[in-house]
Protein backbone atom coordinates (compact mmCIF):
# COMPACT_ATOMS: atom_id res chain seq x y z
CA UNK A 1 0.00 0.00 0.00
CA UNK A 2 1.23 3.30 -0.49
CA UNK A 3 2.05 5.58 2.34
CA UNK A 4 0.41 9.10 2.64
CA UNK A 5 3.19 11.05 2.60
CA UNK A 6 4.42 9.53 -0.62
CA UNK A 7 0.58 10.53 -1.94
CA UNK A 8 1.28 14.19 -0.43
CA UNK A 9 4.54 14.27 -2.32
CA UNK A 10 3.06 13.87 -5.53
CA UNK A 11 0.80 16.05 -4.87
CA UNK A 12 3.03 18.39 -4.15
CA UNK A 13 4.72 17.52 -7.86
CA UNK A 14 1.98 17.80 -9.54
CA UNK A 15 1.18 21.14 -7.86
CA UNK A 16 4.63 22.28 -9.10
CA UNK A 17 5.08 20.44 -12.91
CA UNK A 18 1.43 21.92 -13.77
CA UNK A 19 2.04 25.46 -12.28
CA UNK A 20 5.36 25.31 -14.77
CA UNK A 21 3.01 24.60 -17.59
CA UNK A 22 0.85 27.37 -16.44
CA UNK A 23 3.44 29.77 -16.27
CA UNK A 24 5.41 28.90 -19.35
CA UNK A 25 1.86 29.34 -21.24
CA UNK A 26 1.39 32.76 -19.92
CA UNK A 27 5.08 34.35 -20.85
CA UNK A 28 4.54 32.75 -24.74
CA UNK A 29 1.50 34.99 -24.50
CA UNK A 30 3.29 37.72 -23.51
CA UNK A 31 5.72 37.28 -26.01
CA UNK A 32 3.69 36.64 -28.70
CA UNK A 33 1.73 40.23 -27.63
CA UNK A 34 5.05 41.66 -27.69
CA UNK A 35 5.94 40.10 -30.98
CA UNK A 36 3.03 39.77 -32.88
CA UNK A 37 0.83 42.21 -31.33
CA UNK A 38 -1.54 38.93 -30.60
CA UNK A 39 -3.79 39.54 -27.51
CA UNK A 40 -2.72 37.61 -24.30
CA UNK A 41 -6.54 37.31 -23.62
CA UNK A 42 -8.40 35.34 -23.51
CA UNK A 43 -6.77 33.29 -20.72
CA UNK A 44 -9.61 30.71 -21.10
CA UNK A 45 -8.06 28.29 -23.37
CA UNK A 46 -7.93 24.50 -22.76
CA UNK A 47 -4.30 24.44 -22.32
CA UNK A 48 -4.26 27.15 -19.75
CA UNK A 49 -7.26 26.00 -18.01
CA UNK A 50 -6.44 21.89 -17.98
CA UNK A 51 -3.07 22.98 -16.18
CA UNK A 52 -4.72 25.54 -14.10
CA UNK A 53 -7.14 22.35 -12.93
CA UNK A 54 -4.60 20.15 -12.41
CA UNK A 55 -2.10 22.15 -9.97
CA UNK A 56 -5.62 22.94 -8.81
CA UNK A 57 -6.02 18.67 -8.02
CA UNK A 58 -2.41 18.41 -7.06
CA UNK A 59 -3.31 20.79 -4.74
CA UNK A 60 -6.22 19.13 -3.10
CA UNK A 61 -4.18 15.57 -3.12
CA UNK A 62 -1.49 17.15 -1.31
CA UNK A 63 -3.47 18.74 1.40
CA UNK A 64 -5.73 16.07 1.87
CA UNK A 65 -2.68 13.79 2.66
CA UNK A 66 -0.73 16.31 4.69
CA UNK A 67 -4.66 16.44 6.65
CA UNK A 68 -4.36 12.48 7.31
CA UNK A 69 -1.13 12.96 8.49
CA UNK A 70 -1.90 15.24 10.85
CA UNK A 71 -4.78 12.84 11.88
CA UNK A 72 -7.44 14.01 10.45
CA UNK A 73 -10.60 11.63 8.94
CA UNK A 74 -9.99 11.31 5.23
CA UNK A 75 -13.64 13.05 4.67
CA UNK A 76 -12.59 15.93 6.69
CA UNK A 77 -9.10 15.95 5.04
CA UNK A 78 -10.60 16.36 1.73
CA UNK A 79 -12.98 18.76 2.08
CA UNK A 80 -10.59 21.01 4.13
CA UNK A 81 -8.36 20.68 1.12
CA UNK A 82 -11.11 21.85 -1.46
CA UNK A 83 -12.02 24.96 0.53
CA UNK A 84 -8.21 25.66 0.44
CA UNK A 85 -7.73 24.90 -3.17
CA UNK A 86 -10.70 27.10 -4.55
CA UNK A 87 -10.21 29.90 -2.02
CA UNK A 88 -6.40 30.21 -3.34
CA UNK A 89 -7.61 29.41 -7.05
CA UNK A 90 -10.08 31.67 -8.08
CA UNK A 91 -8.46 34.78 -6.80
CA UNK A 92 -4.95 33.73 -8.37
CA UNK A 93 -6.92 33.37 -11.70
CA UNK A 94 -8.69 36.94 -11.39
CA UNK A 95 -4.70 38.05 -10.66
CA UNK A 96 -3.07 36.57 -13.92
CA UNK A 97 -6.25 37.44 -16.04
CA UNK A 98 -6.10 41.24 -14.90
CA UNK A 99 -2.39 40.79 -15.22
CA UNK A 100 -2.84 40.17 -19.25
CA UNK A 101 -5.67 43.05 -19.51
CA UNK A 102 -3.01 45.36 -18.12
CA UNK A 103 -0.08 43.96 -20.15
CA UNK A 104 -3.08 44.39 -23.25
CA UNK A 105 -4.02 47.45 -22.16
CA UNK A 106 -0.58 48.87 -21.84
CA UNK A 107 -1.06 50.10 -18.20
CA UNK A 108 1.60 47.27 -16.88
CA UNK A 109 3.52 50.25 -14.54
CA UNK A 110 7.00 48.41 -13.09
CA UNK A 111 7.14 47.25 -9.47
CA UNK A 112 10.18 49.29 -7.20
CA UNK A 113 10.03 48.03 -3.84
CA UNK A 114 10.24 50.61 -1.49
CA UNK A 115 8.36 53.13 -3.62
CA UNK A 116 4.91 53.83 -2.95
CA UNK A 117 2.35 56.22 -5.12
Amino acid sequence: MIEITTIAWFGGSLVIFFLCVFIYIIQVKIQRWKTEQLSPLPLEGFLSISNFVAALTGLTIMFTAIFEILTFSPKNSLIAALIIAFTTGFPMWGLVKGLLKEVKAGELKEIVPGEFE
